[in-house]
């Protein structure tokens, strides 16, 4: 067993921060005496709301149409407007993740009190995060297109979760205060974004070089 350091930054707003679930759970509660429990939710970090916000979808015949009093803060095209169901990305609370370690794989997860509290549930993914530093992208979909997406302050609205080879590995999340080492990360997310390769690292192993100069002997 050993530690990995998977180090964020938020780029809605500084004060934003990720707190791990095991923290957010009564001690008095039951299941904090379930050896499963507590290795689930220790390696598991919730992201809440800085904020209030609202939208709702109002639908046609042949289109659908987004009501919100700040469009700036939602990303979204026809066609995953008008599917079905619709989807759209809200850009709030958002962070950059990176890591040193090899392959360690970032899951995006849904927060189970959304469909009940604020109508909405998060659209999930996983990939190898050793080999793509990537922002969290909180794509939607509505529960009940007749009610309004509502938001308040505090609401927590995704969970992150974080894989290695070794599941007793511990989780370090490191929320990283060097602007320089920021913006180096975040240029060279810009750079990968714009490859045409990023698809086969997604899910690829990491492919680390070999300090050793004699490396291939063992080989």
């Amino acid at each position: 067993m050993s530690s990995k350091t998977i180090h964020y930054v938020s780029l809605y707003s500084p004060d934003d921060t990720l707190i791990r679930q095991s923290e957010l759970v009564d001690e008095f509660y039951v299941q904090t005496l379930c050896p499963v429990f507590n290795h689930k939710t220790s390696r598991v970090f919730v992201g809440h709301s800085p904020r209030d916000f609202s939208l709702r979808v109002d639908r046609t015949d042949d289109h659908n149409y987004l009501v919100c009093s700040e469009p700036e803060l939602l990303e979204f095209d026809d066609e995953h407007l008008n599917s079905p169901k619709p989807v759209v990305q809200i850009k709030f609370p958002k962070f950059l993740f990176w890591t040193y370690e090899d392959d360690v794989w970032w899951e995006f997860l849904d927060h189970p009190m959304t469909s009940y509290t604020n109508n909405f549930i998060a659209i999930g993914g996983w990939f190898n995060l050793s080999n793509w530093a990537r922002t969290n992208s909180l794509a939607v979909t509505l529960v009940d297109e007749t009610k309004p997406v509502i938001i308040k302050k505090g609401d927590p609205l995704f969970r992150v979760s974080f894989h290695t080879p070794d599941p007793d590995d511990s989780i370090i999340l490191k929320k990283e205060e060097d602007p320089e080492r920021v913006k180096e990360v975040f240029d060279k997310y810009t750079t990968n974004s714009s490859s045409r390769d990023w698809k086969t690292k997604l899910f690829s192993k990491t492919k680390t070089e070999s300090k050793c100069p004699v490396s291939f002997l063992f080989k």
